[in-house]
């Protein structure tokens, strides 16, 4: 009998004390269930506080924006995609995707532990080929997909505005200084060209002797003829001379 007492003693202690650690270990397994339970918010930089676990997603963004990650398991990494939605788009790459780790500790805080925060400007997105709507913006989507966890995919879905691409300034081209052009040096010694040039030249190209005109040609004439008269006196009275002296 009295066996029988302590064996249910002792069923009864074990029994307690396995109520005791299922009571200590569930809320730890339910603060860091399996899978991908974490969430992802937009973020503006300017407005909200870091330390505040619950901020709204903001669905409107500017130039620079965030995206935080709360509540992921340790060591978790994720492919961070983001691509262009309608009626702005139809699913195309803004940038490359980049596979970055969202935690560095358990999720045992939940949604109020906050991971990781990555900064974005929309000022390095060349968003030119897209369609911007005149009050909203750009649409853009995000995806987080994290292989090999169950429900590994998350999307978030928003607008950013407020953000010119910036477009490399184009130099005008320099014109080259106009060469007046160069002036062939007159050549005073040269008689032609003291004369306008040497075209009506005695001696062709070389400018050569001046043709004679005027009173300087009728001076040469004159003095000719009458070389050409003296020369005939002085024949007339050789041969008068040497007549008489044959006579005699």
């Amino acid at each position: 009998m009295r066996q029988r007492r302590r064996l249910a003693l002792a069923l009864s202690s074990a029994a307690a004390a396995g109520v005791a650690c299922l009571a200590i270990a569930t809320p730890a397994l339910a603060e860091d269930p399996r899978g991908n339970n974490g969430t992802v918010k937009i973020d503006t930089i300017e407005v909200d506080d870091h330390n505040d676990p619950n901020i709204a997603n903001r669905p409107h963004v500017g130039c620079d924006f965030q995206v935080r990650f709360f509540g992921f398991d340790k060591d978790q990494t994720a492919k961070i995609t983001f691509t262009i939605h309608p009626p702005s788009g139809s699913g195309a790459e803004i940038i490359p995707s980049v596979t970055k780790p969202i935690s560095n500790d358990s999720a045992a805080g939940g949604l109020n532990d906050e991971d990781e925060v990555f900064t974005y400007h929309v000022s390095d997105w060349d968003l030119t080929k897209y369609k911007e709507h005149e009050k909203q913006g750009y649409h853009v989507k995000l995806t987080i997909y994290s292989e090999g966890v169950p429900g590994g995919v998350k999307h978030k879905v928003f607008w950013v505005q407020g953000c010119q691409t910036p477009t490399t300034p184009t130099t005008p081209p320099t014109t080259p200084p106009t060469t007046p052009p160069t002036t062939p040096p007159t050549n005073p010694s040269s008689p032609g060209a003291s004369l306008g040039g040497g075209a009506g030249g005695g001696n062709g190209e070389n400018g050569g002797s001046l043709p004679l005109t005027g009173v300087a040609a009728t001076s040469t004439a004159l003095t000719g003829l009458a070389l050409i008269g003296g020369g005939v006196a002085l024949m007339v009275l050789r041969r008068r001379r040497d007549k008489i002296t044959f006579t005699s």
